[in-house]
């Protein structure tokens, strides 16, 4: 067969018809190859993303529930030495005042153990020391000053005061459930913890102690009584929260949410 033969010119031009379109079938199949390594490379991208910034929340969370434990560990050392003053001085000698103080050390105590508990759920260590920087600048320096029931009733609240509001604020800056679920539950107790105290302070003030009692004695009350213990604010302040950072303890990095260890 010759290179002139007809049928060899016929194969090679029908060669050549096929060459570009079989190019343009490399050319589409490349480039799903490549659109498809691309979108895993994005997936992929986006998926330790997430991770990471799941970890930076949790990470966040767990510091703040940290801080709230340490903020009740607090609160249950100002209570329970409150309670091993003298009735003079406490106030214990109303039975109203002992039992409201002694209730309200154990739910701090439950407090201590709910925050925890959420903590350690999200991988951190529990925190078994009360803040320092709040016990130095706010208690230490009310501690010389405790002569009377009406001294103690000041603190115990200053303290509540304090934890409700940090509660408050660390409630909106947390973004796992776990984490939430505590602040949001235990910040209602403490300012009801202080509008209880607001009303006794309010009798000590007005030199009725005698009126601190369940039930009350209504027509005797003072009419400060009545509403000291409801705020004029639409909302509750949080100028007064602690830093989230205040009451952390060292630990490994927490699992991010919806990771496996």
């Amino acid at each position: 067969m010759s290179l002139d033969d007809p049928r060899l010119v016929e194969l090679s031009e029908a060669a050549q018809e096929e060459s570009p379109e079989r190019r343009r079938l490399l050319a589409r199949s490349l480039a799903v190859a490549v659109a498809g390594a691309v979108g895993v490379s994005v997936a992929a991208l986006f998926a330790n993303a997430a991770v990471t910034t799941a970890l930076a929340d949790s990470i966040a969370d767990v510091a703040i529930l940290q801080t709230a434990a340490s903020l009740e560990n607090l609160a249950i050392a100002v209570y329970s030495n409150a309670l091993t003053l003298a009735p003079s001085i406490n106030g214990t000698d109303n039975p109203f005042v002992a039992k409201f103080l002694a209730m309200t050390l154990k739910q701090h105590a439950d407090h201590l153990q709910a925050f925890n508990s959420a903590a350690q759920s999200l991988g951190g260590q529990p925190q078994t020391d009360l803040d320092h920087t709040m016990y130095s600048t706010v208690v230490t320096p009310a501690l010389g000053s405790l002569k009377r029931p009406a001294d103690v009733i000041d603190l115990v609240l200053m303290v509540e005061h304090i934890t409700a509001q940090t509660y408050a604020k660390f409630a909106a800056a947390v973004g796992e459930v776990a984490a939430l679920k505590p602040l949001a539950s235990i910040a209602p107790v403490e300012a009801q913890h202080a509008a209880v105290l607001r009303a006794m302070q309010a009798l000590l003030g007005g030199g009725a102690p005698q009126l601190i009692t369940l039930p009350p004695d209504l027509t005797a009350l003072p009419a400060a009584a009545g509403d000291v213990g409801f705020r004029q604010n639409s909302f509750y302040p949080t100028s007064g929260a602690r830093s989230a950072s205040e009451g952390t303890v060292a630990s490994v990095p927490p699992r991010a949410s919806g990771t496996t260890s």
